[in-house]
This record gives C-alpha cells, structure tokens and sequence, in this order.
C-alpha cells in the first residue's frame, strides 16, 4: 500500500512539474511604461540618461492622452459598452493613474540626471582651471 502511495505522488509530481512554465512572467506593459533597459547607456553620461527618461516620458503622455480619449470615449457613448462598461471605465481610470505616476516618476529622475550632468560639468571645470 505504502509503495501504491509514493508512486502515485511521485507521478503526480512529475506531471506537475512537466507543467510548470520554466521562464518568468514578465508584463510588456510595465516594461514599456519604466522604459524597459537602461544598460545600455553608460551610466556616467548623465545627459544621455536624462535624455533617455524625458523619451520615455514623452511615450508615456501619447499613451496617456490615448487613454483619456478613450474614457472620453466611453463617457460620449457609454451605452454602447453594456455591462461591461462599468469595467472598462475602471480599467482605463487605473491605466490613467498608473501612467501618470510612471510619467511624473521619469519626469524626476530626468531631473535628477540633468542635475547631476551639470554638477559633474562644474567639477570637470573646475579641474581643468586647476
């Protein structure tokens, strides 16, 4: 009986596993809203960090005004979604919190580097006047 037993769960845990997805869950969503990699970019050039975060902030307003003109959308026609509007409606709020947040996010970090940049210029300045 004991031997019936551990067959069948080790069978059973062979089949689940077989199952198992092997790589990561990764949403292509939130990759494209944080601006997926930055390796690329030498992290020393500031301007060139800055720059990549004021593109991606400026993806992630076309997304946003995209995003209201679909609320908009829906509030001049809500008759046409039926029962599922309600969802929609959330949906595309949520989306429009979330792209804000991201916006203004890269928006401050842009900041931040541009202000780096500038202060490691005055320091490159400064050296080469001494």
């Amino acid at each position: 009986m004991r031997m019936n037993t551990f067959w069948i769960v080790v069978l059973a845990l062979g089949f689940l596993s077989g199952c198992a997805q092997m790589s990561p869950i990764v949403s292509n969503y939130s990759n494209e809203i944080r601006g997926a990699d930055v390796s690329f970019i030498d992290p020393n050039n500031h301007n060139a960090v800055a720059k990549h975060y004021e593109d991606v902030a400026k993806e992630m307003k076309a997304k946003l005004e995209a995003q209201k003109e679909q609320l908009d959308e829906y509030e001049r026609h809500n008759y046409y979604y039926g029962r599922k509007g309600q969802n929609f409606r959330s949906h595309t709020w949520a989306n429009i919190r979330h792209l804000e947040n991201s916006l203004k996010e890269n928006l401050e970090e842009a900041a931040v580097h541009r202000k780096m940049a500038q202060d490691q210029q005055k320091q490159d300045v400064s050296q080469f006047k001494s």
